[in-house]
């Protein structure tokens, strides 16, 4: 079972887009979901690429996953 830590660390992947930043509004796609799309764009649909993109998001802290969001993701 996922220890408090654990859920804290993750939390901020689970929220929607719109909910974190101003320039995401009418976006209610989980972060999670946001940053593994634009990883597939990026790894021409190739699962085994993009999930081998992705892993690090489960481990990064809020500031890592915002700065990767306002660099890749913002419009």
């Amino acid at each position: 079972m996922a220890d408090a830590k654990e859920i804290e660390q993750t939390a901020m992947i689970d929220r929607e887009m719109d909910q974190v930043f101003d320039w995401a509004k009418g976006n209610s796609m989980p972060i999670r979901d946001a940053i593994w799309d634009h990883e597939m764009e990026a790894n021409n649909h190739d699962t085994m690429k993009t999930e081998a993109a992705c892993e690090w998001m489960l481990k990064a802290d809020d500031d890592k996953i915002k700065d990767y969001c306002e660099k890749n993701l913002k419009k």
